[in-house]
């Protein structure tokens, strides 16, 4: 099967060739592990679980890396201002190895609880700094590469398209609009890639360097990371659309420095996740975290389901209301698959028609549709859940355990069951009445069939 991408880089989209047959080397740009990240963070992550997941399903060995910042990356998300997990270890009084573990665990949980696959491998960019020093070595051997009294700066004037993933070369770059102003920079768009450790003061995380004690640049690790994993040049790059102005470009362009070839052959951004028409985001007042939605008794697949009905390169509006509509489709889907029984063999025509949906860049709203199409389809109940379970590999809302979890009743509910099948054997319809409402107060609901009560969870 053709599948199309819209690759950053070149504006179009195009069809995906991969550099080695039925091989994708997959890069995607992961936390910076300093606090809790919010659920627009975990859209990137999201989209691009169900970009592996599909090319896995077109038979693509992936190899997925992800890094982990746990160094270099400054509150100016340039080159100025505090370490993002100095800052944090000040204010939670730990140092910046606990506070990079206690996140790092914190990001992987939440990767569980939204059903995301973890990479090939997670890379901290602590465990690369050796690598990072040797790149950083190419790079000033190669003249790219100057020295200022906070670090060592490297020089965009020399690389001819600086810039052309995020089209910079046609933007104003007034010093200040697009990064803090650094009066001895050669030009507004050099960035750093080592940092020397200030004079007065020890950081927790620091390394002696050719160049002196300090810290890598954050645009470095990428760079490095892809390289040792992945190649001089792999297939895919992965990123939000907040990587274009900034990191993206640059990390390009220290690659490209380095080895004298393109860093990756498809880029790939998602959109924000917008609260009331601004991006998510804690100086907006808009931080919603996973474990915000558990307390509002949102389940984190019914997220993923919000995520999933929008395209991955259109803006989400967010709301509650929109959120909870979500849940309740999720939730009715379950309800209408729970009573199919297993041993159908899935409709290849159906299956067709949903795999071209997301081979044209990742379209998962045409592809809920599909699915939606198979449960109104005149097939066998056997073949829609057969059909609908091998769709599920891709979308990867857990329906299988769904399914479970929605006939799960806990030895009270079971015996409130009893009770009533015995009020309604002995025709006592007033206490078969309030067992019901009891039981819905448990969160379940009952259904009168021919064949008897019929029970299961109202909320996933």
């Amino acid at each position: 099967m053709q599948i199309y991408l819209n690759n950053s880089l070149t504006k179009v989209k195009e069809e995906f060739k991969p550099i080695e047959n039925n091989q994708v080397g997959l890069y995607t740009c992961g936390p910076t592990v300093y606090g809790y990240p919010h659920i627009g963070n975990f859209r990137a992550y999201l989209t691009w679980d169900i970009l592996k997941r599909f090319l896995l399903s077109q038979n693509f060995a992936v190899n997925h890396i992800m890094n982990l910042t746990d160094v270099g990356h400054l509150v100016s998300d340039a080159d100025n201002g505090e370490d993002k997990l100095e800052k944090a270890a000040k204010r939670e009084g730990k140092n910046a190895w606990e506070i990079a573990e206690f996140f790092i665990q914190d990001f992987k949980d939440s990767l569980k609880e939204l059903n995301i696959l973890e990479p090939t491998h997670f890379v901290r960019a602590t465990d690369t700094i050796k690598e990072q020093i040797e790149f950083v070595k190419i790079l000033e051997a190669k003249g790219f590469l100057y020295k200022i009294s906070d670090g060592l700066y490297f020089d965009t004037s020399k690389i001819s398209d600086y810039g052309k993933i995020a089209n910079i070369q046609n933007i104003d770059l007034q010093a200040g609009a697009r990064v803090e102003i650094n009066p001895e920079k050669k030009n507004i768009t050099d960035f750093a890639v080592w940092k020397f450790s200030p004079l007065d003061a020890q950081r927790d995380m620091e390394w002696d360097s050719p160049w002196g004690k300090g810290f890598p640049g954050w645009h470095l690790e990428c760079s490095v990371m892809s390289q040792m994993y992945l190649g001089d040049t792999f297939d895919i790059h992965t990123g939000g659309i907040d990587h274009l102005p900034i990191h993206h470009p640059n990390e390009m362009a220290q690659s490209f420095a380095a080895t004298s070839k393109l860093q990756a052959n498809y880029w790939l951004h998602n959109e924000f996740l917008k609260f009331a028409g601004g991006k998510m985001s804690k100086s907006a007042g808009t931080f919603v975290t996973i474990e915000n939605l558990k307390e509002k008794n949102i389940s984190p697949l019914s997220y993923r389901y919000f995520v999933l009905l929008t395209h991955y390169r259109k803006g989400l509006n967010f709301s509650w209301e929109a959120l909870e509509a979500a849940q309740n489709a999720l939730v009715n889907l379950v309800k209408t698959i729970v009573n199919f029984d297993d041993g159908g063999k899935a409709d290849a025509v159906s299956l067709e028609k949903f795999y071209s949906s997301l081979a044209d860049d990742l379209n998962t709203p045409q592809a809920v549709a599909v699915l939606q199409e198979v449960l109104a389809s005149n097939l066998s109940d056997q073949e829609k859940l057969a059909t609908i379970y091998k769709m599920d590999e891709v979308l990867g809302l857990d329906l299988k355990n769904l399914k479970k979890q929605i006939l799960s009743l806990s030895a009270e509910e079971k015996d409130l069951l009893t009770q009533r099948e015995q009020a309604r054997n002995n025709k006592d319809w007033a206490l078969s009445d309030a067992l019901r409402v009891r039981l819905q107060s448990l969160g379940v609901e009952v259904e009168d069939t021919a064949g008897g009560q019929k029970a299961m969870r109202m909320k996933i």
